[in-house]
């Protein structure tokens, strides 16, 4: 059966997942589109090894991946399949905040890659701000202020894949979503900025522009500092837009959360553990 742990960021996922897969003799499965990178960790609030270690609980599909590689949908909810039929005996706990993704597992969406024909990059490059972002067309909303601007970032964009999806006969599962009151939210949020810095997120950062990946990332944490290395902004700024942008993207995972019917929505432990041992007792009845 698959336990999925979702809400906003910063509502304590990661902590309740891991208490309630030792409770019920289960493993954690990630359900975040940016904690599969291997390169990204501190920005993502990705759990380190030593933590993973630590915790005695098995965790599959974090940091297995590049930021060089082609990652997309398709290819997680591929992976994510093959590990629950690996591991059939146990209670899997699909925890994170990117709804699409955790929907492809439980809904069981049926998926399609659409190959496009793709003009080559040096076509691509050929033309204006202006010609590219009319390409992009309605889909140039999906991308910051700063990207919509860069021509570099708008050839990458139109050059990913394009995947169409259907739900499918949904998986046994029961669906929880954290709910706290935003203004607990914001102030998690606060606080897991400020200990993100303290963890080295600014270090974390650098060795990536030292690298040449930076451009190549466009997650919160992350795309914040470019200004910052540029040396157009200070690193109080970087702070404070992470915050803003955190803060816009846990009222998107609200909002896609409370289209889910099915779902339940929960405050703490408790609630959850009380849900789940009445189903594991009507299951065995």
């Amino acid at each position: 059966m698959i336990v999925a742990i979702t809400g906003a960021t910063a509502t304590g996922k990661s902590k309740l997942a891991l208490k309630l897969a030792k409770e019920f003799n289960g493993y954690i499965l990630n359900g975040d589109s940016r904690q599969v990178y291997k390169e990204l960790n501190i920005g993502t609030a990705k759990p380190s090894p030593q933590e993973i270690k630590k915790s005695r609980i098995e965790h599959e599909l974090f940091g297995h991946v590049s930021i060089e590689e082609n990652y997309n949908l398709y290819r997680y909810q591929k992976e994510a399949f093959e590990v629950l039929n690996k591991k059939k005996d146990k209670t899997t706990f699909l925890v994170g905040g990117t709804g699409l993704y955790i929907d492809s597992v439980v809904y069981n969406y049926k998926l399609k890659e659409v190959n496009e024909k793709k003009e080559k990059r040096e076509e691509l490059e050929k033309l204006t701000l202006e010609e590219l972002q009319k390409k992009i067309g309605r889909d140039i909303e999906k991308l910051n202020e700063s990207d919509r601007q860069n021509p570099r970032r708008l050839i990458r964009f139109l050059e990913k894949e394009k995947i169409s999806y259907k739900k499918g006969k949904p998986l046994e599962h029961i669906y929880f979503v954290l709910n706290k009151d935003f203004h607990i939210i914001e102030k998690n949020i606060e606080k897991r900025i400020e200990g993100m810095f303290r963890k080295g997120l600014l270090e974390e950062n650098e060795e990536l522009f030292k690298k040449g990946k930076h451009e190549k990332i466009n997650t919160i944490g992350y795309k914040e500092f470019r200004e910052f290395f540029k040396k157009e902004i200070t690193l109080e700024e970087v702070k404070e837009k992470i915050f803003l942008n955190t803060r816009k993207y846990a009222k998107r995972q609200i909002t896609w959360f409370k289209r889910n019917r099915n779902a339940i929505w929960v405050e703490d432990y408790e609630e959850v553990y009380n849900n789940l041992k009445s189903l594991i007792t009507s299951l065995k009845s």
